[in-house]
């Protein structure tokens, strides 16, 4: 097992921290209902065109789609290292064309199928020769260029392809300075094209233009509010505000992107929950969905403000 193999594996439980420090300021939201597909460890999700929520069970090498209420429609894929087989997949995008791009870590490789799961083609994730075997744990659809962008958790760097797998370019290294990174993890674009990257160890997210120019950077080490211990997920909503899940004290927080704090996601002025709560993703009704990872469901909230 490798130790920083950090979607599937969580050693320490959630720390208990009094509410007060979470409930300084609030995003209030909803509770609307859960989806719970019989999943094993989920890591991320994304939308489809038509509303259908697309859920990387990576545990059980597959994708379970349900529809935009959690009804099960399908799955697709099985482990292995074949055409639609995984090993081990954690991050998932949907092209607006609708084409859905699977980062097929433990193969080092990117998998595209159509919205009915049918494998279209793959490509090998680039490796330098100064480069461990990559590492993939999410991809990011662009409309600008057509591009893809990978995080390559084991070599700390963002590479950039054209959505047929002809490679770009790329940006990073493993450090603590603005542009690097400590295992790099899940990916979110703005409607500006502009690319945030969860930067796990480093506990904070990076905003980036979309070559790859630093922006901003959101967040810090700690447990108060504004500071992460485990950064995990991060999502865009429609008013450009950016979510971020913290797996290990298992909360979402909310900032501008430019990296001010905003507040907690809460219930009623109370700060939420969550059992290690990864990928997030905003659909375009409004609606906050999570990924519990160790709850194995999906948690569909209302944002109320």
């Amino acid at each position: 097992m490798r130790l920083l193999y950090i979607y599937l594996i969580l050693i320490f439980s959630i720390p208990t921290v009094p509410d007060s420090l979470f409930a300084l300021e609030c995003v209030n939201t909803k509770f609307l209902f859960d989806i719970r597909p019989g999943a094993n460890q989920p890591s991320d999700l994304a939308v489809a065109p038509n509303g259908d929520i697309y859920l990387v069970d990576g545990v059980n090498n597959r994708v379970i789609v349900v529809d935009r209420n959690g009804r099960w429609k399908f799955a697709f894929g099985s482990e292995g290292s074949g055409k639609g087989q995984f090993k081990f997949p954690l991050g998932i995008d949907i092209s607006e064309g609708g084409k859905v791009f699977i980062a097929d870590s433990r193969n080092h490789r990117i998998q595209v199928f159509d919205l009915k799961g049918n494998f279209l083609y793959m490509f090998s994730v680039r490796r330098e020769p100064d480069e461990v075997p990559p590492d993939p744990v999410d991809v990011a659809v662009s409309r600008l260029k057509d591009y893809l962008y990978v995080s390559d958790n084991e070599n700390h760097r963002i590479k950039v392809y054209r959505q047929n797998g002809v490679f770009e370019f790329e940006w990073g290294n493993f450090g603590e300075q603005y542009g690097e990174f400590r295992y790099p993890g899940i990916l979110a674009l703005n409607p500006s094209n502009e690319v945030f990257v969860v930067d796990v160890l480093n506990t904070r997210v990076q905003k980036f233009d979309p070559s790859g120019e630093f922006i901003a950077a959101i967040g810090s080490w700690g447990v108060l509010p504004g500071e992460f211990f485990r950064p995990k997920g991060v999502a865009i909503d429609r008013k450009n505000r950016v979510i971020v899940s913290d797996s290990y004290m298992g909360v979402l927080q909310v900032f501008t992107d430019l990296g001010r704090f905003i507040g907690v996601i809460c219930k009623k002025g109370e700060k939420r929950v969550f059992k290690s709560p990864v990928g997030l993703v905003v659909d375009k009704a409004g609606r906050l969905l999570v990924v519990e990872m160790r709850g194995n469901k999906i948690t569909v909230l209302k944002l109320l403000e």
